[in-house]
């Protein structure tokens, strides 16, 4: 795992993230010490969120509106 400091991550952003990007797990330090580190994200990570369940859970089990689905495919109609 390769440590960059505070300074170095703001000079070289799009070199740290180029090596996050290959799958390089980046640590970044102030005076010697880790205060973050930065990952590759999970591809399972960017799937959206079930908002249908949330509201069903949310409104226990009553939630009667239409899913995210079905407003994205009415508002784009037929294309």
């Amino acid at each position: 795992m390769k440590c960059y400091s505070i300074m170095e991550t703001q000079h070289n952003l799009a070199k740290v993230l180029r090596e996050v990007d290959c799958g390089e797990s980046v640590t970044i330090t102030r005076r010697k010490k880790p205060v973050a580190k930065l990952v590759p994200i999970e591809e399972d990570e960017t799937t959206f969120p079930d908002f249908n369940a949330r509201a069903r859970k949310t409104w226990s089990g009553d939630w009667k509106g239409a899913s995210s689905d079905d407003l994205v495919a009415e508002s784009r109609g037929s294309r």
